[in-house]
């Protein structure tokens, strides 16, 4: 064989070995969910005589998916062509064969539902405002159903996160921090309070579920973890600095330090104020974290799986401060920090100004 021919040889080798691995990238890419962690739910529409691949491109671009190309392939393979028309409810952490599954049964969104938004880091009072509605009553006598301790009792005995602690004297609602951050879809109609607690409760237990055993491996509490994450929810920006949040709560309570989170200073105050002053922080009040060792007594908003995770998994560090860059002075991330001079310092050089401020007003550098 000459050489010419040896080189050309290797030279296809490469090609094919090259093409066989991106294929294979592209095909796991496309498989899974475009982002696991994602619950967000997405309406798309599917008009009649819609073919997949302009169904894949919608998708694609609605970040749904990540190689609509990959995905028209998929769809001839499994033969995923026969979808019927209609609105589909969608997320992110859905794999491209859960939604042709979908497509295909034409499980569309009942016309007659209704949809509410549940935030992440919000509150129980935000939560009564909005499905209120749902039961008839006001927000407030909503509130007043969901602190009945008769009631709360039989909830605490069919669901395994909810426990006695949510009945402790001191606790504001029982349960805050236990309605899953997410968007639910009710049916029109009347709903009774218990129907419309359970359903939300229900998605919950789906969400704590596959976590349940670092819940019974945790050195603190049920109710300790949701409280802690509550806290954690309220302090991050960013979904992936919270287990090394949750490491700084950690090391303070393991050094006698209060955790001093301002989040737990304005849920006792029942205040939403951006900035929060030393004469606040003095409130009595077994919620507020810069009198009261420890956690909180419980949770101050309804927190999130990943803030969950966090708390069930923190990073193991040494930092016992840290402070975010909220209004994006230096990178918009959380800064950690050993010793409260190092915590001073970065906060009097960059974010000083615009905290007072309450808005971004860096100084240039």
């Amino acid at each position: 064989m000459g050489k010419a021919v040896r080189v050309f040889t290797w030279g296809v080798c490469i090609v094919l070995v090259v093409v066989v691995l991106y294929g294979g990238y592209l095909y796991q890419a496309t498989v899974k969910p475009f982002n696991s962690q994602d619950n967000t739910v997405i309406n798309y529409t599917i008009e009649p005589g819609t073919t997949t691949k302009k169904v894949n491109r919608q998708l694609a671009a609605l970040g749904l998916i990540k190689h609509p190309k990959m995905a028209d392939l998929l769809v001839r393979l499994h033969d995923w062509s026969h979808i019927q028309a209609g609105e589909y409810e969608l997320t992110p952490s859905m794999t491209l064969e859960q939604m042709y599954q979908k497509f295909e049964k034409g499980l569309v969104v009942e016309p007659d539902s209704v949809k509410v938004t549940i935030p992440e880091g919000y509150d129980l009072e935000y939560v009564a405002a909005n499905v209120s509605p749902l039961v008839s009553l006001t927000a407030e006598d909503l509130l007043t159903e969901w602190k009945n301790s008769e009631y709360i009792n039989q909830l605490i005995n069919d669901y395994w996160f909810l426990t006695e602690d949510i009945l402790k004297d001191g606790i504001k609602y029982p349960l805050e921090g236990y309605i899953y951050p997410i968007t639910y879809s009710f049916s029109k109609g009347a709903y009774t309070v218990d129907e419309l607690t359970r359903q939300m409760l229900d998605v919950t237990q789906k969400k704590l579920d596959p976590i349940r055993e670092l819940f019974e491996t945790s050195p603190l509490s049920v109710h300790e973890v949701m409280s802690l994450a509550s806290v954690v929810e309220g302090e991050t920006q960013n979904t992936e600095e919270m287990p090394m949040v949750a490491g700084v709560f950690f090391n303070r309570i393991n050094s006698g330090m209060y955790l001093q989170s301002d989040m737990t200073v304005l849920y006792a105050l029942d205040e939403h104020a951006v900035r929060v002053t030393e004469a606040m922080t003095r409130v009595q009040s077994p919620y507020n974290t810069y009198v009261t060792p420890g956690a909180p007594i419980g949770p101050v908003s309804n927190p999130s799986i990943d803030a969950v995770k966090a708390v069930l998994q923190p990073v193991s560090h040494s930092y016992l401060f840290f402070i975010a860059d909220m209004f994006g002075c230096v990178d918009g991330k959380t800064h950690f920090f050993e010793t409260y001079e190092e915590h001073m310092n970065f906060y009097r050089a960059y974010l000083l100004p615009s905290y007072e401020a309450g808005t971004n007003v860096c100084r240039q550098q």
